[in-house]
């Protein structure tokens, strides 16, 4: 049965996101990019994870969209959304909603996953 709890496009909500290497999981901070119509019947929102590590942020490469307002969210650190690691996650593992991403965020995020995307 679908998750009750309605999450929105542009949101930040902490996660645990997969090792790469499918060796376990971590509590990370990720950004809800599929909108409400489309996850509301299904049981997963499609996010991409939040990255601390300098080397994004410094050195962003294709996919990597460094946060100007990262702080407005309640992030600690310098962080950058990476649109390379998009991928679905069940809703009842979001443990908690942080807050909304700075508009200006948002429209630089979109438009990368519209290049990535080719729309």
């Amino acid at each position: 049965m679908p998750s009750t709890t309605t999450y929105k496009r542009g949101q930040v909500v902490v996660v645990n996101v997969p090792f790469s290497n499918q060796a376990g999981s971590k509590p990370r901070p990720a950004l809800i990019v599929s909108t409400g119509m489309f996850h509301r019947n299904l049981l997963d929102v499609i996010v991409c994870p939040i990255s601390s590590q300098p080397r994004y942020y410094q050195r962003p490469g294709s996919g990597d969209h460094p946060l100007k307002h990262w702080k407005a969210v309640g992030l600690q650190y310098p962080s950058t959304v990476r649109i390379s690691n998009i991928l679905a996650v069940e809703k009842k593992i979001i443990k908690r909603v942080l807050s909304a991403l700075h508009h200006d965020d948002l429209v630089r995020v979109e438009d990368g996953l519209r290049e990535a995307f080719g729309l």
